[in-house]
Parts: C-alpha cells; structure tokens; sequence
C-alpha cells in the first residue's frame, strides 16, 4: 500500500496550539520591549537621519550605516555599527526599507531608504511632518506622566500632569519656551497631513468672510484655507504665548487670548485638533476622546440646531459642523 496522505485530527489540535502559543509568546515580548522603539525614533530624529537618507543622490538611493555616520558630527570607530542597530529596529517597524549589496572589499552591507511611513520623519512641507510630534511626546516633562500612568486611572485628580508638576499643561509651557516651541511646530506639521486632505474634499468654507480659528496655533491651519480661498479673513486665536512668536501670514490677524473667557467674532469658527489622542488627553488634561454620537449630544446640550458630519478627511471622524 502506498503512503497514505490522511493527517491525524489529533496532530492538528497539537500543532496549531504550539505554533498560536509562540506567535503569543513573541507578540508578547515585542509589547514588553515596545519602550525601546520611540526612544530609538527619537534619537534618529535628533541625529537627522530621516533627512540624511531623503538626502542621498541620486534620489531615492539606499545608503549604509557608514555612509550616514561620515554625515555626523561627532565620530568615533565604532559609530556605523551603533547607527546599523538602530536603522535595524527601524526597519521591523517598517520606518525604513533595507536591501544588501557587495562592497568593494567583497564584504556584504545592509543599506537603508525610507519607506512610506518613514517618508513622514522626513521635512517635507507639502506632505506633513510627524518628526516634530514624536520629539514632543519624548519631552522630559511627559516622560514622568507615561512612568505614572496608573495614577491618572486610580486617583480622582485625573490631570496627571498637573499633579506631577504642580500646574496645567499649557501653563508649563508659558515657562518653558523649548517645549512650547516644539508643540506648537508639532501642531502645525499635523496640521500639513490632515487639511491637505480635507481642502481636497470639503468645501464648507466656500462664502465665509471671516473665520476664526480656535486654538490655531502658529496659524498654519488658517494659511492653508486662506490660500485656497484668499478673499477670507482669517483669525488666528490662542494663548498670547503662542501668540508672540507666531509668523507673518497675508490673510491672518493673529488674536492672543482665552477661549474659556471669550473669542474674537466671525462668521464661522474652527477648531481643529483640540479633542483627540484619548490617553495623551487623559493624562495632561482629564480630557477623552468622543464618539460621533456624544460630539452630537454636545452640540444640542450646547444650544446649537444643527449637527452634521460633513466628510470623512482620513481615519479620524473628518469635518464635523455645528450649526447655530
């Protein structure tokens, strides 16, 4: 008789179980070192090697470890090597692509491109730009609150950092101008991603004579709506923190001030990017991320007469209108 090709219905439940318990096991592990990963982004961001790749020519060239490090200021004989194991754990998360090629030692390298992830640490004006707020999620202020994460489940006082370092978030940053620098950029580099998006699709600005941003930052969400539709007036509202180092825009009148106590008026108002990231807000604010159905109970609870989910820009709930 010939072999038979029958597979014992035993074997399967034997193996399958051996193969889903390692699978778990190294996931597991993988959570468990999950610290190491932004630490390691942050320190390609700070040496500029996301710009060093985009830079290599031809364009779209892949480059070793030891052609990034001889871009470096500081040199030492065993900097390729410390380089080549940090753009090797950028590369299992898929920041970086990697390839090999023959030196002409004959020795074998690995050489690294961005991939299309990383393009996204890379400066790109028309693109958007996540370096900026992956460095200010790397700020030593918040590093303490990721460290007491329990305390801002366990304890009724839900703003963390208020209880860790005495005042609110924004306070903080009145008084530490390199942290409020690096959230204000990061602001307006997000802010590159999403309305690039949303121009394409909504057109709920089209007819508005004066529109007042809310938080807007250094005014790099007006400046793109008001390029596109330049008979606008745009004002730009914030904290007169982040007011005074704002830039010169054509369009923008830049309003310093607090929105809790009152706003400047126009015709319409926009806020962007004020209420999301659910555990940032949790512990620095005591804030929450809400549903579509909540941001709709709000907007009756608030006196309005109208809510409508406009558009959906990207993976977030897109443009929300709240009609008076």
């Amino acid at each position: 008789m010939g072999e038979s090709n029958v597979v014992s219905k035993n074997s399967l439940y034997t193996t399958c179980p051996k193969k889903c318990d390692e699978d778990a096991r190294v996931s597991a592990m993988l959570l468990s070192t999950a610290v190491v990963y932004p630490a390691v982004l942050n320190a390609a961001i700070e040496l500029n090697l996301f710009e060093i790749i985009a830079k290599a020519t031809p364009h779209g060239s892949l480059v070793s470890s030891h052609e990034i490090a001889s871009k470096l200021l500081n040199q030492h004989p065993d900097l390729p090597n410390r380089l080549d194991r940090m753009l090797r754990l950028l590369a299992s998360y898929s920041v970086l692509t990697t390839s090999t090629r023959t030196t002409q030692h004959g020795a074998t390298e690995t050489v690294y491109g961005l991939s299309q992830i990383g393009q996204y640490y890379a400066p790109d004006a028309t693109r958007g730009y996540f370096a900026s707020f992956a460095s200010f999620l790397s700020c030593p202020a918040l590093s303490p609150l990721w460290l007491n994460f329990k305390e801002a489940v366990v304890d009724a006082d839900v703003d963390l950092f208020k209880k860790l370092h005495g005042v609110t978030t924004y306070q903080y940053m009145e008084k530490n101008p390199k942290m409020n620098e690096i959230f204000n950029k990061s602001m307006a580099d997000l802010c590159v991603t999403d309305m690039n998006r949303i121009l394409d699709i909504y057109n709920g600005f089209e007819g508005i004579s004066t529109l007042v941003d809310v938080g807007g930052g250094n005014g790099q969400n007006l400046k793109m709506i008001v390029s596109k539709y330049p008979s606008m007036k745009g004002i730009n509202f914030d904290l007169p923190q982040v007011i005074e180092n704002a830039p010169l825009l054509s369009g923008v009148e830049h309003v310093g001030g607090d929105m809790f106590a009152s706003v400047p008026e126009g015709d319409a108002m926009t806020l962007k990017l004020v209420s999301s990231l659910d555990n940032l807000m949790f512990i620095t604010a005591g804030g929450k991320e809400r549903t579509e159905k909540e941001y709709e109970n709000l907007c009756k609870l608030a006196g309005f007469s109208k809510f409508n989910v406009a558009c959906h820009a990207s993976s977030g709930p897109g443009v929300m209108e709240f009609y008076k």
